[in-house]
């Protein structure tokens, strides 16, 4: 949870750049104004940044950040890529009109420090899901069952579980972390965004992509 912590700082820091905004970020990687980014382009656009993710790096962003399981990345998605999850500064980038001569697929619209702040995101957010992924390995070779998982969160045997349940077992557990710590591990865990983590929540984020 520290990585996810360090990743959301820099994202402040990318926020707090005057000249970032979303819409100029997501033309880097899209093609022709279709408004989705698939695999390819996610692999081109990070080249064009100067990032050389591999093939199978390329598909852990798309699992952590294609929250309907569509094949692709939408506006939405991507905004939560690179944006932090305060309302302040959601705000505040969502606020930023983008320049509107910008051409597809140009990184030159921000100046050198915004580029910067852009490519350590992404490269943050690439080591975090490597080393995520390294650990779901892991946790099926100590044969782990994910529904074993759910049913200890979902104490109350709803079906799902809140964020104030996950903070109550990771407390009996003896884990205690902080409320934005906490936020942002529900945040990942919460892929409807409705509020409530599902048993298939669990699932698409502990199962290991090969």
């Amino acid at each position: 949870m520290l990585a996810e912590d360090k990743i959301e700082t820099a994202k402040v820091n990318l926020a707090l750049h005057s000249d970032f905004n979303c819409e100029d970020a997501f033309r880097i990687f899209e093609l022709n104004g279709r408004g989705f980014i698939n695999q390819c382009d996610l692999k081109c656009g990070l080249n064009l940044l100067g990032i050389y993710p591999t093939d199978h790096e390329v598909r852990l962003l798309m699992k952590r950040f294609d929250l309907q399981n569509q094949g692709f990345l939408n506006y939405a998605d991507f905004f939560d890529m690179l944006v932090p999850y305060e309302k302040d500064y959601r705000n505040m980038v969502e606020n930023r009109l983008p320049n509107s001569c910008c051409p597809c697929r140009c990184p030159d619209i921000f100046c050198c420090d915004t580029l910067c702040e852009l490519k350590n995101v992404f490269n943050l957010i690439i080591d975090l899901e490597n080393d995520i992924n390294n650990n779901r390995r892991l946790f099926g070779t100590l044969r782990l069952k994910f529904r074993e998982i759910f049913r200890l969160l979902d104490c109350p045997n709803r079906g799902f579980f809140s964020n104030n349940d996950l903070i109550i077992y990771l407390q009996k557990n003896g884990i205690f972390i902080s409320n934005k710590l906490a936020d942002l591990l529900f945040i990942r865990l919460d892929r409807s965004r409705n509020g409530n983590v599902f048993y298939k929540d669990i699932e698409d984020e502990l199962q290991t992509l090969y």
